[in-house]
């Protein structure tokens, strides 16, 4: 019965099952432990499975799987914030040891042009193998840590590029003379179409269909989830029409839905389970049936695979020196930076395998290309482990405004599926989550199940991805703020029914209370309608804190209008603070505007919505928050305060906190006040 389907399938299974346990009890890496199991049943050994049928069509899915999860998981922002240091590291982190395998692999091993540029390629590359433990010491945010992480994508990016080259043409010599051929045979389309076109379809195309099965087609998780596999499969497709490796299509599909799919939504943790469940160990498996257990021990395949660990300690050591001393890294931390970076394992030994179908270096190169692996994988791993307990922890960072927005839902005037559109709008931009929640009074919870129900499935009609909480307490503002610090949320919207008369910014004690304790960015929000236009209003920006939540309230205003491609106007006093957005963004206009409540009543219209700083609130005197209060009665408004900062009333809550009384030139009225 060995390599029927149904025996096949429980072998890889119990494989998949048992490669990480026995690997943890030996303290090494889990990867290791499925090639390991795998090369024990494979042909070689006990015979129990062989590389065809099943077990070769889940390592072939396996690997566009690995791949894609490597796009999908792209951290965008924490690139760009670091991206000096990771461009840099990046780039020294690649070329260094490219540059070393590349001339080893020419004159030692006697490789040609593209054998060797493969072997670079894998050894320039990197996978965070001993990232957990940076997590596990919340060493996260280190200079180190960030750079090692950025830089890696870099160096990835590089080596997919090379691998790209190198699979679409393979070099066969016949005597003496080199000829050219694509690597798939008969390629409907040439290289130089077919990459404009695949890089086209993957990070344009797709996404532009995602978004629209997402909001039209797609409002669960199932049908999220067959669409991404599909992505992948299709940006595989397109690449292998273009004589590609599919593994850059699926890498390519991968960044490309990037932005679709948060990072910390249910959707994206189903996409790794399954993946890390059953296809990338399953590809990890497929690499041990392929293993010779005889070649390993052999003595030219142990001297090669030493010098492939030396070439990446070597090559990325070098590279990460450079790096501490151009931007004065501590010692510590360039050896943590270099221990996380020298971490081989599954697309190191993906980039083998596509070398060794192709014929361009043989199964020696493969089995010490693994054994290359093991080594770096403990060398990462107790590297890692010794420098985090020397490296100092940092302070924390700020999660990006998006991350997880945490929205109340109860019934206070908003319409439902237009506040879940617009905290979900806010979400998009940092790849965030949208948690709705209630904390309902006695004898309710069942109708709080069903309205946090409804905003889920509002939620999902927009095209976002939600995961609703109830939460039990005694009081409405405990409750949040637990909540808000048990999911970690990044800004929390209050339900408002919005500025009915004088007496709702005065005596508004539960937004005043709540927004006072919040340690998160906080909004008041009462959403109506569908809105065809963004304005913000600054109000005063005479010192810091004033600016900090003006720059939020244009943040969130931002998110807004650039989700909806409609256009934004700032009005301000200050028209000099927020200039430079305008130039960099066309949808924003800057208008320079005095007193915001006279603005209000001559510009704003019931399709509009107004984002306000809390502070313009707060420090509008009686008549005037009377008549803001009428103009804005049949209008969708936001009220954003910083931490600690939101409030409707007066603005003591902010000059008890910073201890500001700070006798300003307030140019509204010419007159001295505090704030």
């Amino acid at each position: 019965m060995i390599g029927s389907l149904e025996i096949s399938l429980t072998i890889l299974l119990l494989v998949i099952l048992a490669g990480p346990i026995i690997a943890e009890r030996f303290k090494i890496p889990g990867l290791l432990g499925l090639i390991f199991l795998g090369m024990l049943v494979g042909p070689f050994m006990l015979g129990w499975l062989r590389p065809v049928g099943i077990t070769a069509a889940l390592g072939d899915i396996g690997l566009l799987y690995l791949m894609f999860l490597a796009g999908l998981s792209f951290n965008i922002r924490a690139f760009i914030d670091n991206r000096t240091i990771a461009i840099v590291y990046g780039l020294l982190g690649f070329f260094v040891p490219f540059g070393l395998s590349y001339y080893y692999g020419i004159n030692v091993i006697q490789l040609s042009i593209l054998g060797a540029a493969l072997i670079g390629a894998m050894w320039a590359s990197n996978t965070l193998v001993a990232y957990p433990d940076v997590l596990e010491a919340g060493l996260q945010n280190n200079r180190a840590v960030l750079a090692a992480v950025s830089a890696g994508v870099v160096a990835d990016l590089l080596s997919l590029m090379v691998l790209a080259v190198v699979t679409s043409t393979a070099v066969i010599d016949i005597e003496g003379e080199s000829s050219v051929q694509a690597t798939t045979q008969d390629p409907l389309l040439p290289l130089w179409l077919g990459l404009p076109i695949l890089v086209l379809f993957t990070l344009w195309v797709l996404p532009k269909v995602a978004d629209w099965f997402f909001v039209h087609v797609g409002h669960t998780r199932m049908q999220r989830f067959v669409f991404a596999l599909a992505g992948m499969s299709a940006g595989a497709a397109v690449a292998v029409l273009g004589g590609i490796e599919g593994l850059i299509g699926a890498f390519l599909a991968g960044l490309g839905l990037n932005l679709i799919i948060p990072t910390r939504s249910a959707l994206m943790h189903r996409i790794e389970f399954v993946g890390g469940a059953i296809f990338v160990p399953a590809f990890l498996v497929s690499i041990g049936l392929a293993i010779d257990p005889r070649a390993m021990f052999d003595v030219d395949t142990v001297i090669l695979a030493v010098a492939f660990t030396l070439l990446v300690v070597v090559g990325k050591g070098i590279a990460a020196g450079i790096n501490a001393l151009v931007f004065k890294l501590s010692l510590m931390e360039l050896g943590l930076m270099t221990s996380l970076s020298v971490g081989q394992a599954a697309s190191t030994l993906a980039i083998a395998q596509v070398g060794f179908s192709l014929g361009l270096f043989d199964v020696e190169v493969v089995n010490a290309s693994i054994l290359a692996v093991a080594a770096t994988a403990f060398i990462t791993s107790y590297g890692t482990r010794f420098f985090v307990q020397k490296v100092d922890r940092p302070v924390r960072i700020d999660l990006p405004l998006g991350a997880n927005v945490l929205v109340d839902v109860r019934d206070e005037g908003s319409d439902l599926k237009t506040l879940m559109a617009v905290s979900g709008d806010i979400a998009r931009t940092d790849r965030g989550v949208v948690t709705p929640y209630l904390v309902p009074t006695p004898g309710q919870l069942e109708v709080a199940r069903l309205r946090v129900d409804k905003a889920n499935e509002a939620a999902a009609e927009a095209g976002h991805d939600s995961s609703g909480e109830v939460r039990v307490d005694d009081d409405f503002i405990e409750g949040t703020l637990f909540l808000a610090e048990e999911v970690d949320a990044s800004l929390t919207i209050i339900s408002w029914h919005g500025p009915r008369s004088s007496l709702d910014f005065t005596f508004d004690e539960e937004i005043a209370t709540l927004g006072e304790r919040s340690t998160v960015p906080t909004a008041a929000a009462r959403v109506l309608r569908a809105w065809d236009r963004v304005i913000v209003f600054t109000g005063n920006t005479t010192n810091e804190w004033h600016r900090e939540d003006a720059m939020l309230a244009v943040s969130v205003g931002r998110r807004l209008a650039a989700r909806k491609g409609i256009s934004m106007v700032i009005a301000t006093r200050d028209t000099g603070l927020f200039s430079s957005l305008a130039d960099d963004v066309s949808y924003i206009e800057i208008r320079e505007t005095p007193r915001w409540r006279v603005a209000a009543l001559d510009q704003v219209v019931p399709t509009d919505m107004v984002v306000v700083p809390s502070h313009a609130m707060s420090e509008t005197k009686v008549l005037g928050r009377w008549r803001v209060a009428k103009a804005l009665a049949d209008t969708s408004i936001i009220v954003v305060g910083g931490p600690h900062r939101l409030s409707l009333g007066g603005n003591a809550v902010q000059a008890n906190l910073h201890g500001i009384v700070d006798a300003t030139d307030a140019s509204v009225d010419g007159r001295r006040r505090v704030s």
